[in-house]
């Protein structure tokens, strides 16, 4: 820093904290990841029908998958291929299973508390001549093209919140699954309805969400430095109101699809899925764990239908 900058007063500093430049650094990574798969999707969509070549379009492995790769590659993180050992099972199973029973008691809720049915409720419902054994072929071909691949999503914010924002398990954990459900219910469905409806208000309106997700980022830096250091001063910096200001929009926005009832719950069940998919990684190292979590809660929430019209 220069010698100028080091003699300004502390609401004068325009340097960042380290954290917020971190969380900075991984909004903008969330927002590449975004424009990506928006990208895939448009590509996926004119290429359908061509052999090979329009699978790996879709915008989970073309627009997910090899852009985290690469950015996990590109920030030198340390990704282990290797499978958990025999004594974690344990582990695997609960992080495994605790997401699918949470489906499962979410949609009993649900219909009693309710009586509404959740899979209509998150929009898999079947013709009531499909079988399970005839539906579950294309649930596990559409988790393994797309939200399948959150899991690799996971590692890489796991890897960087410890070794880069140095957050403890607890906190990386808990970070992971406020993130990943932002990625999923806003920053994607956001990126995939500009494909589908691009009307021109909706690239302005997806261009405040990507500023705003960027500014949220090192707005949680701040906060997160004020918290370690039990100070405001910190985060008493005018300069950096706007920005601020914009994170915190965010904020309260994000928490408002939590807000509501009963629709809220499929929001708190991806939140819980991502935390026990950071959960698994942190116990075992291993970049399978995650992904076959997010990947059997997606085929899980594809197939609940089928459990309601079982037990109702």
């Amino acid at each position: 820093m220069s010698q100028s900058l080091e003699s300004l007063p502390d609401e004068f500093d325009v340097s960042l904290p380290h954290e917020a430049r971190e969380l900075g650094r991984l909004s903008l990574f969330l927002v590449c990841i975004t424009l990506t798969i928006g990208l895939a999707y448009w590509l996926n969509l004119r290429l359908r029908g061509v052999p090979v070549v329009g699978p790996l379009s879709a915008y989970g492995v073309a627009g997910l998958a090899l852009p985290t790769l690469t950015y996990a590659k590109y920030r030198g993180l340390d990704v282990s291929i290797s499978l958990p050992r025999p004594t974690q099972v344990g582990n695997v199973a609960a992080v495994v299973f605790t997401p699918l029973l949470a489906i499962l008691a979410t949609s009993v809720a649900t219909m009693v508390a309710f009586d509404t049915s959740f899979a209509a409720l998150v929009g898999w419902t079947y013709a009531p001549q499909s079988s399970l054994f005839g539906i579950l072929p294309r649930a596990t071909k559409f988790s393994v093209l797309g939200r399948g691949w959150y899991g690799l999503l996971v590692v890489v914010l796991v890897e960087l919140l410890r070794s880069r924002v140095g957050m403890r398990s607890t906190h990386a954990a808990a970070f992971t699954a406020a993130a990943g459900l932002y990625f999923h219910s806003v920053l994607r469905d956001t990126g995939l309805s500009l494909v589908t409806a691009a009307a021109t208000w909706r690239f302005y309106a997806f261009a405040v969400v990507l500023v705003a997700t960027i500014a949220g980022g090192i707005t949680l830096g701040f906060i997160y430095r004020g918290a370690i250091e039990r100070s405001l001063r910190v985060v008493y910096r005018p300069l950096y109101v706007p920005v601020f200001a914009l994170g915190l929009f965010l904020f309260a926005a994000f928490v408002t699809i939590l807000a509501e009832v009963p629709g809220g719950f499929e929001h708190a069940l991806w939140a819980l899925a991502f935390g026990s998919a950071a959960l698994g990684y942190e116990r075992t190292d291993s970049v399978w764990v995650p992904v076959v979590v997010m990947f059997v809660f997606d085929v899980g929430f594809r197939l609940v239908h089928f459990f309601e019209v079982a037990v109702f």
